[in-house]
């Protein structure tokens, strides 16, 4: 057989939801309106910039250490990128200092472009540097150079978003005893209870996908929330009505997911 005993209805649901994919992004092309439900993390972070604004200190930015888009990680980036497209927005208008810290190096050029868009949309070309930016070699260089700027510049808000690992907790930590404002968000399960413990707000895991797509309101990106989130209705319902019926001697939903 081409198909493996217990593959055919995980196909079934993959094909499934490519069709949904397709279907609920052309209905967002078509005018058609859908909404994702309030993330707290994006809706604090004007009052992350305000915070920055009053008290006349920076924002800082971390993506987190992927070393390159092309590898399973680089999605994190890449939500994280387009959340800082709409954050860019707001330093631009409050006339706040934005300090960003990557070490994703062929990301650079996006990172560069979406913040200097940023400021053009907002009339503010000139308020732009590259300054903002701080190319980091590995990992470790990260946590240092982001600890040493964070004592010497005391921000007064951070944002922890991206691919993280052992450092979430070290740099969280460390906002926190100078009494920044932060918010966080990753993938990376095991890196998000130190975020839910150390942060004021933090994204859980596929909330970071459903903020990027928030944010940039592109059918591309929406389309695919709603799919999914149809899917995981359907497969929900199968296996709660599979267990329902099993100990009734019903076993026809219980084989049907293991074929």
């Amino acid at each position: 057989m081409i198909l493996k005993e217990g593959r055919i209805v995980a196909l079934i649901l993959l094909l499934g939801s490519f069709v949904l994919f397709y279907l609920y992004s052309q209905m967002i092309e078509q005018g058609k309106k859908i909404t994702i439900r309030t993330l707290a993390p994006l809706e604090a972070i004007p009052e992350a910039v305000g915070r920055c604004a009053e008290m006349g200190k920076p924002m800082f930015y971390c993506t987190g250490i992927t070393g390159s888009l092309s590898n399973a990680a680089g999605a994190y980036t890449l939500a994280s990128i387009t959340i800082l497209g709409s954050l860019s927005r707001e330093l631009a208008k409050a006339g706040v200092r934005l300090k960003l810290f990557t070490s994703t190096i062929d990301a650079m050029p996006l990172i560069q472009e979406t913040i200097k868009n940023a400021y053009e949309l907002e009339g503010k070309p000139e308020d732009y540097s590259e300054d903002f930016i701080e190319l980091i070699a590995n990992q470790s260089s990260l946590v240092s150079r982001y600890l040493g700027s964070l004592q010497r510049e005391n921000p007064a808000a951070a944002c922890l978003i991206g691919s993280l690992a052992y450092e979430s907790v070290v740099l969280a930590e460390a906002g926190n005893t100078i009494g920044a404002m932060q918010i966080s968000g990753t993938i990376n399960y095991y890196q998000i209870p130190f975020l839910v413990a150390s942060t004021d707000y933090c994204l859980i895991s596929e909330e970071l996908y459903a903020a990027a797509a928030a944010v940039s309101g592109e059918a591309g990106s929406i389309g695919p929330i709603a799919a999914e989130d149809v899917i995981k209705l359907i497969t929900l319902g199968i296996m709660t009505l599979g267990v329902v019926l099993a100990p009734m001697g019903i076993t026809f939903l219980v084989n049907l997911l293991g074929m």
